[in-house]
């Protein structure tokens, strides 16, 4: 179920935006989604916050010409490691990132 509403966000996705703007969408998402699941939000906004940052981690991971594939997503939180993993590597450490904007 996950994997089908993830491919339903990305068939809504605008192209175009280049990999600083990709950064920035991705850490915003990040963080709505952490937020969303340390306040205890209800299930419906926890959801869209991890569909909103899963969108945005893939497109991320394309720019920088990581494969993804959607059906990976069957795992979440594994495959978003995955990714966030691979984006480090690549020279873009989201949680770097987040900690150098909160100071």
């Amino acid at each position: 179920m996950y994997v089908e509403l993830l491919e339903s966000a990305l068939e809504e996705w605008v192209d175009g935006a280049d990999n600083v703007d990709l950064v920035d969408h991705a850490l915003m998402c990040r963080t709505k989604m952490l937020t969303a699941s340390r306040s205890g939000a209800n299930a419906y906004s926890a959801l869209a916050a991890e569909v909103s940052y899963d969108r945005s981690l893939i497109k991320l991971a394309q720019g920088f010409d990581i494969e993804v594939k959607v059906a990976d997503f069957s795992n979440p939180g594994q495959e978003r490691r995955r990714l966030e993993r691979a984006l480090a590597n690549a020279g873009v450490d989201l949680s770097a990132l987040a900690r150098h904007q909160r100071s």
